[in-house]
């Protein structure tokens, strides 16, 4: 039998500085967001509060690849993944426009450079996603300000 997918968001498309509705972040409830284990991105999250989020993730991996005798598989790069399809799942491909196809590729290539992280532990290759999302949340507050700017 075939796995049964969720059906599409059909909703406001997600631009910068906007909250998508829980069904367009695949969240089914809110969550507090406190930095627990089993922390989940909510719908109240912005894009450029889940990538601080998601850079977090990122650092705790870092520093956790760091500590000496800490093998196996790490709890935060998988919260981190979970974070990178959360975004993915919040694009509207369907009023998006241009740039949701750009930012869908770009959320694949993070997500299986994570998995590969969590395989090889390949510190320089972290430290690159984290440059990658650093800039894409630079962008994202580039253009939030550009918006304000232009109202």
């Amino acid at each position: 039998m075939e796995p049964q997918l969720p059906p599409p968001a059909q909703s406001r498309p997600i631009v910068a500085g906007s909250r998508p509705t829980a069904a367009q972040s695949g969240s089914a409830s809110p969550s507090s967001n406190t930095g627990d284990p089993g922390e989940h991105v909510s719908a109240e999250v912005n894009i450029p509060d889940r990538y601080e989020l998601l850079l977090g993730k990122i650092g705790r991996a870092e520093r956790e690849f760091e500590a000496e005798g800490v093998g196996g598989r790490s709890l935060h790069l998988e919260e981190a993944s979970s974070i990178v399809f959360d975004l993915l799942y919040s694009l509207d491909f369907k009023s998006g426009g241009e740039l949701v196809p750009r930012l869908a590729g770009l959320y694949g290539y993070i997500a299986n450079e994570l998995l590969s992280v969590g395989r090889t532990r390949d510190k320089a290759q972290l430290a690159h996603l984290r440059d990658m999302i650093t800039t894409l949340r630079q962008s994202w507050y580039g253009a939030q300000s550009t918006t304000s700017a232009q109202r």
